[in-house]
């Protein structure tokens, strides 16, 4: 089951601790006595002009003007290397300015400086994840939960970057925790249920399908989730209405083309199971008006239209499907054998040929093809068609017959008489029209051909 897309957890980036409080500008002090020497107020002067920098760096940030910010906190570093609190803003800069590698290194940095620094240990992670370096990341995430295992954000992203590097039974977990934290949250709740789905956990996924709804009563994308989680356990009936109340809905939402097209084909596959086969044509066909489910729509609609024996309807969407899929051999035989049945033995032929040159295992084909042959008046290419599905499978009576019947046209009388006794053999419905004309013509050949052997003599 396909769940909606879900928005990368590195979007939010968390702002250095110099963002989070107001720096805040020391009190004027008294005068200065003469006493103090001049390193001290040189000191002092130094100390004062680092946090009017670092206060206009942040009023430029707030402004949203990432470049003066940067280069006022460029400065100040070329002035005190290793500042703390200026290489935690300068990476958050850098990250708002897309200087992605220059802002993980300052927040390295600013790591080596203080390890247990939260923003720079989780705006890193949240960096690596943009990246889709999501083993690094995780790494990163997972330090951050040590420093506050209640955060939500660093709790779902780690999930996230778990999924995404390919550990999904502890993403899963925590997916699942960090749901616990925010009750509210429908992100950690929808990619749970798409790996639990997974695991086919059928009975927590549900669990986790409920909540989602109670939290969104509204989403009707929910509805077709429930749907599909419903087809999968195989309570069909149920997952065929919620499929219908979703597609009732579509009219009032906007949902992705692909989404409606299976909901209709998969509500189309259950009507037909049904036998309301007049729903599921409607369905397939709705189904093929987005580009990605048109081969299924076409396929699905020439097969019920065959089952029906509607085979001149079907023909059209065969050939369509086939033009979408030339190297499906089952669907080259589908279109031969509705070919056949309308009674077009040459292009049934052709088809079913080059069904069998795409898979030369098909036994049914052999029969279709040797009965167009049969029918189109070429019985040497019925009998050669036959001779190679023998190698195949065992004969049938259906086989036998046909066999007899094109020696029997291409006046092989001795060839012609051994079908016929093998099909006689198998003991066919005695009433047939097969039965009586298999028995006469046994008895016509076999005098047939002592006079011409008494001739030739």
């Amino acid at each position: 089951m396909k769940s909606a897309p879900r928005k990368r957890p590195g979007s939010l980036l968390l702002a250095g601790w110099a963002l989070l409080l107001p720096l805040l500008l020391p009190a004027p002090g008294h005068a200065q006595t003469s006493r103090e020497d001049s390193k001290q107020r040189a000191a002092q002067q130094e100390a004062r002009s680092v946090q009017i920098t670092l206060a206009a760096a942040q009023e430029a940030l707030e402004r949203e003007e990432y470049n003066l910010a940067a280069t006022q906190l460029e400065n100040l570093l070329f002035r005190h290397p290793g500042h703390r609190e200026a290489l935690l803003n300068l990476a958050y800069c850098y990250s708002r300015m897309e200087r992605t590698a220059d802002a993980v290194d300052l927040y390295r940095q600013t790591l080596e400086l203080e390890p247990k620094l939260f923003p720079a240990r989780l705006n890193l992670a949240l960096l690596l994840a943009q990246e889709e370096k999501f083993s690094e990341a995780a790494a990163e995430f997972k330090r951050a939960l040590e420093l506050k295992p209640d955060h939500y954000q660093t709790r779902f992203s780690y999930a996230f970057a778990l999924e995404r590097s390919g550990d999904k039974e502890e993403a899963l977990e925590h997916y699942l925790r960090a749901a616990q934290l925010d009750a509210s949250a429908v992100e950690p709740r929808r990619a749970a249920l798409t790996l639990l789905v997974e695991k086919k956990n059928w009975s927590q996924a549900e669990q986790v399908l409920e909540e989602l709804l109670a939290l969104a009563p509204a989403d009707f994308e929910l509805v077709r989730m429930r749907a599909s989680l419903l087809l999968k356990q195989g309570k069909d009936e149920e997952a065929l209405a919620a499929y219908e109340k979703f597609l009732r809905a579509v009219a009032a939402n906007s949902p992705e083309p692909k989404q409606v097209a299976e909901a209709h084909w998969q509500a189309g596959l259950l009507y037909r199971d049904q036998g309301k086969t007049e729903q599921a044509l409607e369905h397939f066909a709705a189904a093929g008006q987005a580009e990605s489910y048109e081969a299924q729509s076409s396929i699905e609609l020439a097969r019920t239209l065959a089952s029906l024996g509607r085979t001149s309807d079907a023909v059209p969407h065969y050939r369509r499907a086939v033009e979408l899929r030339p190297e499906d051999a089952e669907l080259r035989a589908g279109l031969g054998h509705a070919l056949l049945q309308n009674r077009d033995y040459r292009e049934a032929a052709r088809t079913l040929l080059r069904a069998l040159e795409l898979d030369p295992q098909r036994v049914e084909s052999y029969n279709h093809l040797a009965s167009a042959f049969h029918l189109s008046e070429k019985p040497q290419g019925a009998v050669e068609v036959l001779a190679q599905r023998a190698r195949l499978a065992p004969e049938t009576p259906g086989t036998l017959f046909l066999r007899a019947v094109s020696h029997d046209q291409l006046g092989q009388c001795v060839a012609a008489m051994e079908y016929y006794q093998k099909f006689l053999d198998t003991k066919p419905d005695g009433q047939s029209n097969q039965f009586f004309q298999a028995a006469g013509r046994l008895r016509t050949l076999k005098k047939t051909c002592r006079e011409q052997r008494r001739r030739v003599k």
